[in-house]
């Protein structure tokens, strides 16, 4: 089984597909997820982790701020849970290429824009947005269930759109430190490395599969973070 899903893996990363997700559910699929989840996790801790303390060790790089000064519950609940359930959700939720993933992303970026543009410091404007956003999404969710096709045009962009996909999901953890600068993005290899297994494990066993695996990877860094002080 190791082997297997590693080659599985390997050939998927050198040309991105989209496929019907097996689900957890599924026969294999557990002990897949399993190897997928440790692969990831050992590959962060022992290789990824190492190399960029060194990086920040060496440019003197102040360390990321984003939770600074929240509490446990507050900190567990949002880097634990919370922000894997959510970035799965808008990073990866549209990677099965069916039509009512793709239009629900659509209305999703559409009322992202047009708060960022219109809603900000406007509670009246910003919470209409937001409801409408909500509305669209369910009625173009409600008339497309039942489409499971696939575009062409999307499996013929699926391998651009899978790596800079990951690479904007990596890009945005910038945020998390003081200043971003170009030194600073060696920092966010981790952020790389475990979007391509989150991107995988979403495409190969499903959604589920990628949260609980985004879940378990941050619980584990969250704990050696702060048992190391």
């Amino acid at each position: 089984m190791i082997r297997v899903t590693l080659a599985e893996l390997l050939a998927f990363l050198r040309r991105p597909a989209p496929m019907q997700a097996s689900g957890l559910q599924a026969d294999g699929a557990i002990p897949r997820w399993l190897v997928l989840a440790a692969f990831q996790i050992g590959v962060l801790a022992l290789v990824v982790m190492p190399l960029v303390a060194a990086w920040q060790k060496a440019f003197a790089l102040s360390p990321p701020n984003a939770f600074e000064g929240l509490g446990p519950l507050a900190l567990w609940g949002g880097a634990v849970l919370l922000g894997p359930v959510l970035e799965e959700l808008f990073f990866r939720g549209w990677m099965s290429g069916t039509r009512r993933a793709l239009w629900l992303m659509a209305v999703i970026l559409a009322g992202l824009v047009l708060f960022a543009a219109l809603g900000r410091g406007k509670p009246l404007v910003g919470g209409g947005i937001l409801l409408a956003t909500v509305v669209v999404a369910a009625i173009v969710w409600w008339r497309l269930r039942r489409r499971t096709d696939v575009p062409a045009a999307f499996v013929r962009a699926f391998p651009a759109l899978f790596y800079c996909t990951t690479a904007i999901f990596a890009a945005m953890h910038l945020f998390n430190y003081p200043t971003i600068t170009l030194v600073a993005v060696p920092m966010v290899l981790p952020q790389l490395w475990s979007g391509v297994m989150f991107g995988y494990m979403r495409v190969r066993i499903g959604l589920a599969g990628s949260i609980l695996n985004h879940i378990a990877s941050n619980a584990i860094m969250l704990t050696a973070a702060l048992l190391a002080g």
